[in-house]
């Protein structure tokens, strides 16, 4: 069963075979051959043991980069796998989307992480939330996109900060240094920007959907920003 939502109102419900959300802003060239390529043959490998729950143990530097390309694909397109009159304001810009069809690697301003999520009847979710922030050093106002997507027992965040006054991305990682605190220190692996450090995966403590919802608010709620204005947000669940 699939169900989109934005907010709180539910804007579409239906019943498929699989598990499946498409949007239709791909080329059939690009889709069928390059995408295609990329997650049969860089990712599937990766990502079916953390989807599926499977022991997996390391996951090298030299394989991080390929999961964060993936998630960062998913962020691209899942802004615009909603209907035009459902979307929330587009974040990613073509230019980034034309940099990821160049080179097939996540935007180097770009945060991404990973998690081990306790997947329990939703397999598989995925939702936005942007907010217009404004830092308390220099009153610099910024927008924080962040695409929040799971998979079976895999979750995925990627964060943007854009610049409102020249629209500019910039780097997530310095802009937004928040420290992992509590649960987030021991679940939460950052691997984007390349960290050169091997993550234990059997070692991360198991993410609950409430859990999700906290790693969310916590960019919101970084002592060196104040909120602006929160933009409506939108999602797509498939469970």
């Amino acid at each position: 069963m699939h169900v989109r939502s934005v907010g709180d109102s539910t804007t579409g419900l239906w019943k498929a075979a699989d598990l499946k959300v498409t949007t239709k802003s791909v080329c059939q060239q690009c889709n069928n051959n390059w995408l295609s390529a990329f997650e049969n043959n860089d990712v599937k490998r990766l990502a079916s043991p953390l989807v599926l729950g499977d022991p997996a143990d390391i996951i090298k530097p030299s394989d991080q980069w390929r999961l964060a390309a993936w998630a960062f694909k998913m962020a691209l397109l899942l802004e615009i796998s909603m209907p035009p009159e459902e979307r929330s304001p587009e974040f990613y810009t073509p230019d980034d989307r034309l940099q990821f069809r160049q080179t097939t690697i996540a935007n180097e301003h770009v945060r991404v992480f990973l998690a081990r999520y306790k997947c329990g009847h939703h397999p598989a979710h995925a939702h936005q939330h942007q907010l217009t922030l404004i830092r308390r050093a220099d009153g610099l106002t910024f927008q924080l996109r962040i695409s929040t997507i799971t998979a079976g027992s895999l979750g995925m965040q990627v964060i943007g900060i854009r610049s409102v006054s020249d629209g500019k991305l910039l780097f997530a990682k310095t802009e937004m240094g928040i420290e992992l605190l509590g649960k987030a220190s021991r679940a939460i692996a950052p691997i984007w920007p390349p960290t050169n450090q091997a993550v234990r995966w059997s070692a991360l403590e198991t993410m609950t959907a409430e859990d999700l919802e906290n790693w969310t608010a916590m960019w919101s709620n970084a002592e060196n920003v104040l909120p602006r204005r929160a933009e409506p947000s939108s999602g797509a669940l498939a469970g």
